[in-house]
């Protein structure tokens, strides 16, 4: 009897060291990672020295797999706490230990998660990064801006129903190579394996064309998009493993880095992409000029734009779409991107601030990539 009390006694205040330093530590993360949204220069620090050492290791691992890890996390983790819920109602286990594993398992997806990329999130703006003064909003601007890219894209337009998907990554690739240093990307940074989605089918039906894995660093691209805008996306998700977390700065180096390359269709990929922004802002700030404007572009390319909206909304299921975009809109207001998802069509606001920087394809040589910025 005395052996059992002292068994229990010994139990007991094991149980409650483990809850100190599990409740020290829940206290000590939170205060980290605010440390960090608080100094852009420590997080800019982070993500350019020990972030590539990360992005290097884990897109190693993750590259020696075909399929996504970042899938089988997710649904690992669903399995998981499922489980536990089953064991509380069943009584196998605890509500205490319930909670303790919950807490525990929470404490190691978050940690994970900001020291893997998130940081990211905190680092300074793209303006900040590149050294680039912010321009005001100007209706005319928009519309200079839009006369710019309607030149180009009915210069580069190609027809796209056939593409090398590995040509394509290999071009992005390369592409990425030779702006690193114009946009201060640390280079290589690691593997960009492109995983296919699990659950491709219901990422359709979500309206969802891509998306970065940032536990193990996965890129993922879905097959369901038309070829046209494969190249676009596949740059897009490359930009956020280089460290780039705002949907609208992704984009921006995605048209950077498309535009800037020799490849027919991935210059292309990247000026129609582009060109869908600048139309819905058009629309909206000057709708006395969309028409006009809509008529000076190629009926092909006008074509390309209405088969990519039809094609996604064929997929759509309605209540799927609204709840992802409610989920990954309160995700960004929550990692400091107050605009939520608006974020990604604050990509023309990007362009107008570095319009006067952009290369004019016309004025280049033959054997230049052309239609890309560069920084003074």
């Amino acid at each position: 009897m005395i052996e059992t009390d002292r068994e229990h006694t010994v139990l007991k205040t094991s149980n409650k060291q483990k809850w100190i330093r599990l409740l020290v530590a829940a206290g000590i993360l939170p205060g980290v990672i605010l440390i960090f949204s608080r100094s852009s220069l420590l997080s800019e620090a982070y993500m350019r020295t020990a972030y590539p050492v990360i992005a290097t290791l884990f897109s190693f691992i993750s590259g020696i797999f075909p399929f996504s890890l970042y899938d089988l996390f997710i649904v690992a983790s669903l399995i998981w706490l499922t489980g536990m819920i089953l064991r509380v109602i069943l009584r196998k286990t605890t509500l205490f230990a319930f909670f303790y594993s919950l807490l525990r398992s929470t404490l190691i997806v978050v940690a994970w998660f900001y020291l893997s990329w998130g940081i990211a999130y905190f680092r300074d703006d793209f303006y900040t990064r590149n050294e680039v003064k912010e321009v005001p909003f100007d209706k005319e601007s928009l519309h200079n801006v839009t006369l710019h890219f309607i030149e180009n894209v009915n210069r580069f337009y190609v027809t796209c129903d056939e593409m090398n998907k590995e040509d394509v990554r290999d071009e992005i690739e390369r592409s990425y190579h030779q702006h690193h240093q114009m946009l201060r990307l640390r280079d290589p940074n690691g593997k960009r394996r492109v995983k296919a989605m699990i659950f491709e089918p219901i990422y359709s039906k979500m309206g969802v064309s891509g998306y970065f894995g940032p536990f193990l660093n996965e890129i993922h691209v879905n097959n369901y998009s038309l070829p046209f805008t494969y190249p676009f996306t596949l740059a897009h998700e490359m930009a956020h493993q280089y460290g780039i977390a705002p949907e609208s700065e992704a984009s921006l180096y995605a048209f950077i880095v498309c535009a800037g390359s020799s490849h027919p269709m991935v210059r292309y990929s990247g000026y129609i992409s582009v060109m869908g922004y600048l139309l819905r802002d058009v629309r909206r700030l000057l709708p006395d000029r969309y028409e006009p404007l809509l008529k000076s572009i190629r009926p092909e390319i006008i074509a390309d734009l209405q088969r990519n909206s039809d094609h996604w909304m064929a997929a759509r299921n309605e209540k799927l779409s609204d709840a992802q975009d409610k989920m990954y809109d309160t995700y960004l207001k929550t990692n400091r991107v107050s605009s939520g998802r608006d974020n990604y069509s604050e990509v023309v606001g990007l362009l107008l601030s570095v319009y006067d920087l952009l290369v004019d394809p016309v004025k280049t040589t033959s054997s230049s990539a052309g239609g890309y910025w560069s920084p003074h």
